[in-house]
Formats: C-alpha cells, structure tokens, sequence
C-alpha cells in the first residue's frame, strides 16, 4: 500500500499525458490497483513496484487502445458496406450507359481502357502487346480516361461526390 500512496499520483499524471482524457486515465489507474491488490502477497515481493505499476499500467493503456482502434475499423468496415450498398445502385446503372460512351471513343482509346481498366490487363502488359514504352501508355490511357470522363459527364449526367466517386446520373432521352 505504501508503494501505492507513493506512485499513485504520479502513475496518473503519466497516465493523463498519455492518454489526454482524465476519466480514461483514472479507469486504467483504477485497474492498474486492482492488480497490484490481485497479486496479494506477491506484490510485496516484487523488486521493484513501482517500475512493476507502470508496467501494468502501460500495457492496460496499450490494451485500450488497440481494442479502440479495432472498434474504429470495425466501425469504418461497417460503413464502408453500407457505402457499397448505397453506391452500388448508381454504379451498376451506369453500366447502361458506358457501352454508348465508350463507342464515342477511337479504337485506340476504347482498346486501352477496356484491357486496362475493364479486364484488368497491367498498363506495362499492355506496353508490351502493343510496342509501347510505358510512358507512352501511362499517358494515353490518362488522355483516354479524361475523355471517356467528359463523354459519362454529358452523355449521361453523371455528379461526383466530394471523393470524386459516382453519386448519380440521368440518362437522356435517346440513350433509354
């Protein structure tokens, strides 16, 4: 107990710094008691209880966090689906609309971005099949996408949200 009265204060403040939140901080001190009190008598033979306190204290403080930061991605998971749920509609009805898009493209600029883009074929692959540096393709399949873009943008009406992703579109008349 002696050892506790002693390092208790400080054990917090230490805490406090760590952590920013004065609640936390006393839950994870109140912890770090309550296994000094669960060690019984084998605290008291401890070599150094002090040193043995913030020990505790610090991997109690580690734990928290890393069941936090689980909850947080857990969270952000989550969201991420509910995302796709919401995004997916707007996404898939926009496949209605890029074969007549892609069609306004040359055959150049439709066969990069379909072998690229739409089956997945590497940029480098793609250089090679095609006698291409890969700067040469790196630029061409950029100018092909921003076209292709302009095209989605007026031929269909597509709006992006602020991470520049699909969010809606509307069809025009002739394209039904």
């Amino acid at each position: 107990m002696e050892t506790w009265h002693f390092s208790e204060s400080e054990l917090y403040r230490w805490l406090l710094k760590q952590t920013g939140d004065s609640d936390l901080s006393f839950d994870l001190l109140q912890d770090t008691f309550l296994k000094a009190l669960q060690q019984k008598q084998a605290f008291c033979d401890i070599q150094n209880q002090r040193a043995w306190l913030y020990r505790v204290a610090r991997n109690m403080l580690i734990d928290k966090q890393r069941k936090t930061n689980q909850e947080q991605f857990q969270e952000l998971s989550d969201n991420e689906s509910i995302w796709q749920e919401h995004e997916l509609p707007a996404v898939d009805s926009l496949a209605q609309c890029l074969p007549k898009a892609l069609s306004n493209l040359t055959e150049s600029e439709r066969e990069i971005i379909k072998q690229c883009d739409l089956q997945g074929l590497t940029q480098q692959a793609f250089a090679e099949q095609n006698g291409l540096t890969l700067v040469a393709t790196k630029s061409r399949i950029q100018r092909a996408r921003q076209k292709l873009k302009h095209i989605l943008q007026t031929q269909c009406h597509i709006r992006f949200d602020e991470q520049q992703r699909v969010c809606c579109f509307f069809k025009d008349s002739d394209s039904r």
